[in-house]
């Protein structure tokens, strides 16, 4: 016959965190002792103690046990009405045993937790945060943020500005930290603010998360000195190029130059008292070229000697761009080109022999010679030391130019 089972009540109400309890009577329908155990079936078989969880029963006679349902406060626990059996299973009758079925409501519970990362930011003209938000109940949570300033010093951009987060989850928000007024220099300011999560369920309070925003200046502090040490620099860079570069790279130059041989010198006038009779000229090559007439020019060019030194315009102005020195034989002592005219001689470029093969210059303002003048090429040549014969010395010039009117 087995047995027979009532719960008393079958519908019950439980919140997470807490217990219920109902009563089973069992009934021996058998005509022998029997032992019965009892088992909660079902997800909420989990929670269910039994107590006494078995029943030792005379035939006919019956007895109750307290079932107690303790659900945990966890975000495991499903909220809503849940089904459970009670089985009674007969140890003599096994296929006489029975089930009886109630229903427990699981109650819903709230519990958020947020977290404001990193706790104070910092920034001229933006402080960076996120917000963590846990759901540790057992119900969907949906939250808006909103940030707290009593002084309105900062504003607030949260992305996204609300959240929604399912049981045992987590849900991030970016949130964006402006101050209203930025300032170029001076030390930081702190801008303490808070941020409200707001559970959009009735009566539910508000989390609130203490935060801070550390303003900085635009200008970082180091940039003044930074400012100071450049202009020290550039000042020190200036000075070293005036009073050390400048006059090396002229002195260099100028000796350059000299190693070159071209040493000009000062006009000296040969009118009055002379240290000594100049060299005896050779004839004077005069150039035989008539000026073209409106102002034109006629390219010349020609060679000068020791032999035929010297050359002049017999009309107009000889204007010469360029010359070609050469020194075949390698020979020592000094070359001058010198500009005669009625009242002296003036040495223009003064050349050391043993300092070119074959030199050329070339003008951007010619040398000019006027009618009356010449341009003469004189050598003072230096016999080597020791036994060896002299070189023949037969420097030269080449020159081009062009002649043209008054």
């Amino acid at each position: 016959m087995g047995a027979s089972a009532s719960l008393e009540p079958r519908t019950l109400a439980v919140e997470p965190g807490g217990e219920a309890t109902v009563a089973l009577t069992v009934r021996n329908n058998g005509s022998v002792v029997d032992q019965f155990t009892i088992e909660v079936l079902g997800d909420a078989g989990a929670w269910a103690t039994a107590e006494p969880p078995s029943l030792s029963l005379f035939p006919g006679a019956q007895e109750t046990t307290r079932i107690t349902f303790r659900p945990p406060r966890a975000p495991s626990t499903a909220a809503g009405p849940m089904r459970f059996g009670a089985m009674v299973r007969s140890k003599e009758d096994p296929d006489g045993s029975t089930v009886e079925e109630g229903m427990l409501d699981v109650g819903g519970f709230l519990a958020p937790a947020a977290e404001l990362v990193p706790r104070t930011s910092h920034g001229s003209r933006t402080g960076r945060h996120e917000i963590a938000l846990d759901n540790r109940g057992n119900l969907p949570l949906q939250v808006a943020l909103q940030g707290v300033d009593p002084d309105r010093l900062v504003r607030f951009d949260f992305d996204p500005p609300a959240l929604s987060v399912e049981p045992g989850a987590a849900g991030f928000a970016k949130l964006l930290v402006k101050p209203v007024r930025t300032f170029w220099r001076g030390p930081a300011k702190t801008r303490p603010f808070q941020v409200a999560v707001q559970p959009d369920a009735p009566g539910s309070t508000p989390l609130v998360v203490d935060g801070s925003y550390l303003q900085e200046s635009i200008l970082p502090w180091w940039f003044l000195r930074a400012l100071l040490a450049l202009a020290a620099l550039l000042i020190g860079a200036i000075l070293f190029w005036v009073l050390f570069l400048q006059p090396q790279i002229k002195a260099t130059a100028a000796d350059t130059l000299e190693e070159f041989g071209f040493t000009p010198r000062p006009t000296a006038s040969r009118g009055g008292e002379e240290s000594g009779p100049p060299p005896t000229p050779a004839p004077s090559d005069a150039l035989n070229v008539t000026p073209p007439p409106e102002g034109g020019q006629t390219q010349v060019d020609g060679r000068l000697d020791t032999v035929t030194n010297a050359v002049g315009p017999t009309a107009g102005t000889l204007s010469i761009t360029d010359l070609v020195f050469s020194n075949p034989t390698g020979a020592s002592g000094e070359l001058t080109l010198e500009r005669r005219t009625p009242s002296g001689t003036t040495p223009l470029l003064v050349l050391r022999l043993e300092n070119f093969r074959d030199l050329d210059l070339h003008f951007v303002t010619p040398i000019t010679v006027r009618t009356g003048e010449t341009i003469a090429l004189v050598a003072a040549c230096t016999p080597p030391a020791g036994p060896a014969p002299p070189a023949a010395c037969t420097p030269a010039v080449f020159y081009s130019g062009y002649v043209h009117g008054e």
